[in-house]
């Protein structure tokens, strides 16, 4: 007998199953509501990221099943797998399970080309569906939830195996000496992984948790390992993608005034303003340069970037970061009270096809192609003697611990959970251990 609706959030919820992608946003959260299709999200947006498509090839029944029940915890009537055409093994392994699954609501593949951002939610629902995101909106709201594929695996594993979320899929790649791909323990070091995937082939490397794109540099190798975190990045620190994460976001304002051309070529690559949102990066970056502040509309178009990296790294021929200067005003903004608007259409903008930056261009000009090798899955066999658990591995409030120093805890065991009827994620053991320090940014546990 198939789970009932409640039944699915619960096990979600007490899981602490969340958006697996980078946004961490709790899962029981995203499938409380009511929409017309279910979007399993395997493009891998992040050059050199290798999880997903290997997780399709390995899992596709988990996959499957997760993205069925997701289907049934929101009404849906059609599912879809959004993955790359280039990923043949994956291809070739869900179509082979497809054909072997009991007839029910339709599940569907969408093969997608090879470009960035392809697993943006915006512009995966553009291609997928043909619908176009309203501005500051959801994908709900053009009756679509987009979930990554890793997450509906969790998703899976709560509902059917009432398993909670213990470990993390990351892939070890840029300058090491064997990259690959690890299931890891949540709270794992990243020297550890460093380690597992032969060390690193640069002196001094530099780690960046995420993708060139997106990632942020990790606070050091101590840092642990998260539920949003699938991509380890090692490259030498005087690298390109790691100085533009050494920039800072004031002087890069500053820079603004006196080295931005009013080229526009930020604009002409920025997804959001290819979808027809109102977000002009020459603008709000020729507001500043003048120093005008009437230009109120311009200023909350920051609101609508995703921080995709393309106006920096692909459009701007000064070197200028528009999505930092974005980032930084978001935050002013924030602190000052000046609201995000409301879900607004996009009516008035003819759309077109989307500019796409092709996958290896990007990674050629990111300076990235001698890293673009295979990072095959293996065995993560490093000896752990301790794990740190942020408390805040997700969108939403942190989670508060239920567990005090000198408590042992098994594998699978509550650590720290939200309050009844907030937004956040319960966080589990990943190791059996004894609890040494609770504070309220993390869990640290020794091993054994």
């Amino acid at each position: 007998m198939e789970p009932s609706r409640d039944t699915i959030l619960e096990r979600v919820r007490r899981a602490g199953v969340v958006g697996a992608g980078g946004g961490g946003f709790p899962a029981h959260a995203k499938l409380a509501a009511q929409a017309e299709v279910v979007i399993a999200n395997g493009a891998e947006c992040e050059p050199l990221s290798r999880v997903d498509q290997q997780r399709m090839q390995r899992e596709p029944e988990r996959l499957l099943r997760g993205l069925r029940l997701a289907m049934r915890a929101v009404g849906a009537k059609q599912g879809v797998v959004a993955l790359k055409a280039k990923y043949h093994d994956a291809i070739e392994a869900l179509e082979t399970r497809l054909r072997l699954e009991k007839p029910g609501p339709e599940v569907r593949l969408h093969l997608l080309n090879d470009f960035y951002p392809a697993g943006d939610e915006f512009v995966l629902v553009r291609e997928v569906l043909g619908r176009v995101i309203p501005e500051f909106g959801l994908p709900l709201s053009v009756g679509a939830v987009v979930q990554n594929v890793s997450t509906l695996i969790d998703v899976a594993a709560a509902v059917d195996g009432e398993r909670p979320v213990t470990s993390r899929f990351v892939t070890v790649t840029g300058a090491v000496a064997s990259p690959a791909t690890f299931e890891v323990p949540l709270g794992t070091p990243l020297a550890l992984l460093l380690r597992a995937a032969g060390g690193p082939a640069t002196p001094n490397p530099a780690l960046i948790a995420g993708g060139p794109m997106m990632g942020a540099l990790a606070s050091g190798p101590e840092a642990p390992v998260t539920k949003t975190l699938n991509t380890l990045l090692v490259l030498p620190e005087q690298h390109p993608v790691v100085q533009r994460r050494r920039r800072n976001a004031a002087r890069q304002i500053q820079l603004t005034r006196s080295a931005c051309l009013k080229c526009m070529m930020c604009t002409e690559v920025c997804p959001r303003n290819l979808l027809g949102h109102r977000l002009y990066p020459d603008r709000l970056m020729r507001s500043l340069a003048a120093s005008v502040t009437e230009d109120l509309s311009a200023y909350q178009g920051a609101y609508l970037c995703s921080e995709c990296g393309l106006c920096a790294v692909y459009g701007c021929v000064m070197s200028l970061d528009p999505a930092a200067v974005h980032r930084e005003l978001k935050a002013r903004m924030s602190r000052a009270g000046v609201p995000r608007p409301e879900p607004r259409q996009t009516s008035e903008r003819v759309f077109g096809p989307l500019r796409a930056v092709p996958s290896k261009r990007l990674i050629a000009r990111l300076g990235l192609t001698p890293y673009d090798r295979p990072a095959p899955i293996r065995e993560f066999s490093e000896t752990i003697g301790s794990l740190t658990f942020p408390l805040k591995q997700h969108a939403g409030m942190p989670a508060v611990p239920r567990v005090k120093p000198g408590q042992r805890v098994k594998a699978g065991e509550l650590l720290a959970d939200v309050p009844e009827g907030k937004l956040g994620a319960a966080l589990h053991a990943s190791r059996a251990g004894k609890v040494v320090e609770v504070t309220d940014a993390a869990l640290r546990i020794e091993v054994g």
